[in-house]
């Protein structure tokens, strides 16, 4: 288990700064930003299903760094695509790395990844970043500002579980959001920038409720079979003697026949058990998908293309662009980014169409000459051939240049003749 005092030594690049400094903020009324995670609404198994569910397709998502120009993307065997290729870090791969970015980001509404890095020398003697790792940080509460003491940079303390806490810059930190409200730093929907599940709270327990109160009315609605009446007067002992001897028949009657001395009549008693009606139910659980965009279809894993394209949109889509535009800022440069560095996040969604509709994109995308035979075996899941990486294209479609000049040419011939 990763304990806190790795981060200890993780960060011991930073240790020289670690003093006690006052961190303010120039955008929350010279405040700095506070933020304490919250825990209660998360002993839900509902709730952690819908983001187990999202996080398990954020999860899929390939990382890679490219150099993308107006016309094209070129992507880059550097130190950032091959840690994402399949280990960003010692004790996570890629799956691992992702899908606990998306937990941290949906339970404590920021994550923070920490990307190590060695200064390396180039051969032009400038000194550039070699990235090692990228860890995903949990710490218990966060605190960002500006340092007091110059009043220009921004920083981050982080607060660990074992009571202690480091300091570090800001721009060394990849910070990933949800739910924004008022507060211009941070996630988290409450307006001071702390997670704010009250409402969700509200709807978590009167499922649990519901679902806890049923076995019991079940329970209760056996207990009681019948009210035994007794028309003679007799005293407490025997009373109580033949009570015993009438339950006993009860429990021991296999033909539901009872015999008794007892003069006396019993009347049964039917009470049935309590019972909730099933659109209760699909409207408690979708208070709780709606926090997390997703839908019943979703959850128990039984949707269709079009379905899983609107999941897309609501969920997986939000995370590509949050991870994309803050790695892009954090890890490269601003002359880096100048001239197009970027990390892109690429997420197949073709493998979620039926088959009937992958055999139309495959189709058109080999007219066009879009995509190379293997990338079509991929969508079917057959393995690839070793003639399978050339591209074909149907004949019927042409440059667009060359289309210009024939139309042109032949212009020109029209105006000869």
């Amino acid at each position: 288990m990763l304990g806190e005092n790795y981060f200890n030594k993780l960060l011991k690049q930073y240790k020289q700064q670690k003093v006690h400094k006052e961190l303010v903020s120039i955008m929350n009324d010279g405040q700095a930003v506070f933020s304490e995670f919250g825990k209660d609404v998360y002993l839900s198994d509902f709730v952690n299903n819908c983001i187990d569910r999202i996080a398990t397709e954020v999860s899929k998502i390939n990382v890679i760094s490219v150099v993308q120009q107006i016309d094209s993307v070129a992507p880059q065997n550097d130190d950032i695509t091959k840690l994402f290729r399949f280990q960003p870090n010692p004790l996570q791969t890629t799956k691992d790395f992702l899908a606990c970015c998306e937990w941290l980001r949906r339970k404590d509404y920021n994550c923070f990844i920490y990307p190590q890095y060695t200064l390396v020398r180039g051969a032009n003697g400038k000194t550039f970043k070699k990235y090692t790792a990228f860890y995903p940080l949990n710490p218990t509460q966060i605190e960002i500002g500006v340092n007091g003491d110059t009043g220009e940079t921004w920083e981050i303390k982080f607060y660990w579980k074992d009571g202690t806490w480091d300091i570090i810059p800001y721009a060394d930190i990849i910070h990933l959001k949800w739910r924004r409200g008022k507060n211009t730093i941070i996630g988290g929907g409450d307006d001071s920038g702390s997670p704010d599940t009250r409402d969700l709270l509200k709807s978590v327990k009167v499922l649990d409720q519901v679902i806890q109160g049923l076995p019991k009315s079940i329970e209760a609605s056996l207990k009681v079979t019948g009210v035994y009446s007794a028309k003679s007067l007799i005293d407490a002992d025997k009373l109580a003697a033949e009570r015993d001897s009438f339950e006993k028949h009860i429990f021991s009657s296999n033909a539901g026949i009872v015999a008794t001395d007892l003069s006396g009549e019993f009347t049964p008693v039917n009470i049935k058990p309590a019972t909730v009606n099933e659109n209760i139910f699909k409207f408690l659980k979708a208070i709780l998908r709606e926090r997390y965009g997703i839908s019943e279809c979703i959850v128990s894993g039984d949707y269709n293309g079009e379905q899983h394209s609107a999941f897309y949109q609501s969920c997986i889509e939000d995370f590509i662009i949050e991870l994309e535009q803050a790695m892009s800022s954090t890890l490269f440069s601003q002359r880096e980014q100048d001239v197009g560095h970027r990390v892109k996040g690429y997420y197949n969604r073709v493998s979620y169409l039926s088959t009937e509709n992958k055999i139309k994109i495959a189709e058109l995308a080999t007219n066009t000459g879009l995509i190379s035979l293997n990338d079509v075996c991929d969508m079917f899941g057959l393995p690839p051939s070793e003639a399978g990486n050339r591209r074909i294209q149907s004949l019927n479609y042409s440059n667009v240049e060359l289309v210009d000049k024939y139309q042109l040419g032949k212009v020109g011939i029209e105006k000869d003749e």
